[in-house]
């Protein structure tokens, strides 16, 4: 009898030990799960992107790009990929007249896009998209395709320059002006921005 007792106090005190040591690990293993989740993210936040976009001027001027969005200014030449530069060679004020369904007609600016390529082959540009918008609140301007623009060429050979004029409805009084260039294939999108000379 005696050592049936004893047997069964032994048995639960292993019980209790194994019950409290349970108990303690748990905790020290949730901690550790949620400080893994929690660890800050290579990309920034949604408030530390605004944050960078807000903090550029509306008139950015020429130099490396600033922010998230790195905006560089009208004037200014940016990179998209290593050996990639492109830039801004004209901003030209027309009149334009919308002969597609969706178009509209008026104040437009004909921008000339050029590209560069310094890779050391030939670089593929047939995915490449020019967007433009305008005002504080950045409102996507309307392409006016039909009217005077030329796209990128297919490609560009190594160490030569490629143009494509882009033709977007934006009204005169609207500042500032945005610029969007992406040539895809994983390239960054370089925005140039500031407010052009009509």
């Amino acid at each position: 009898m005696y050592v049936a007792a004893a047997v069964a106090a032994v048995v639960l005190v292993s019980v209790a030990v194994a019950l409290v040591l349970r108990q303690s690990s748990g905790p020290a293993d949730a901690g550790a799960d949620s400080t893994v989740a929690a660890a800050p993210s290579p990309t920034a936040t949604p408030s530390e992107k605004g944050s960078a976009s807000d903090s550029g001027s509306e008139d950015a001027e020429p130099g490396k790009p600033s922010g998230d969005n790195r905006a560089v200014g009208l004037k200014a030449e940016a990179t998209s990929a290593p050996g990639v530069t492109a830039r801004l060679a004209r901003i030209d004020s027309v009149q334009a007249t919308a002969s597609l369904p969706g178009e509209i007609g008026g104040p437009a600016l004909a921008i000339t896009v050029k590209v560069k390529n310094q890779t050391g082959k030939k670089l593929d540009l047939s995915l490449g998209v020019v967007n433009a918008y305008y005002g504080p609140e950045r409102t996507p301007a309307v392409s006016v395709a039909s009217d005077g623009e030329v796209p990128f060429p297919a490609s560009v050979a190594a160490g030569e320059s490629a143009k494509g004029v882009y033709v977007f409805q934006i009204p005169e009084e609207a500042r500032p002006v945005r610029v969007e260039l992406d040539l895809g294939n994983g390239a960054d999108v370089v925005v140039f921005k500031g407010r052009p000379q009509r």
